[in-house]
């Protein structure tokens, strides 16, 4: 990956390209001044030349916040240190 000081493009950087910002995906590799990216969304392999690409900065936007809710703890906190008389009624909840 670049480092955030330099503007040089490398192996698995997001760029995009400078006069269509539609046009962006991940840099897969090289040959010469040329560089090879898998676009998204459709996957498509295209060929730019390095100063027609520019290094997407991601770091200011914040990933997306979850949907999920968590899901409460199911957990059924047993103590096997005691004793527990065991009947043919005794529910056991799957343990036994």
């Amino acid at each position: 990956m670049s480092c955030p000081d330099c503007d040089c493009i490398e192996i698995g950087d997001v760029v995009e390209h400078k006069m269509n910002t539609n046009v962006f995906g991940i840099v897969i590799g090289f040959m010469g001044s040329i560089v090879i990216i898998r676009v998204s969304p459709t996957l498509d392999v295209l060929q730019f030349h390095e100063w027609e690409l520019q290094v997407v900065d991601d770091d200011e936007i914040p990933p997306p916040q979850s949907a999920e809710q968590p899901v409460p703890d199911n957990v059924v906190q047993v103590d096997f240190t005691k004793k527990r008389r065991l009947r043919p009624d005794t529910t056991t909840e799957g343990a036994a």
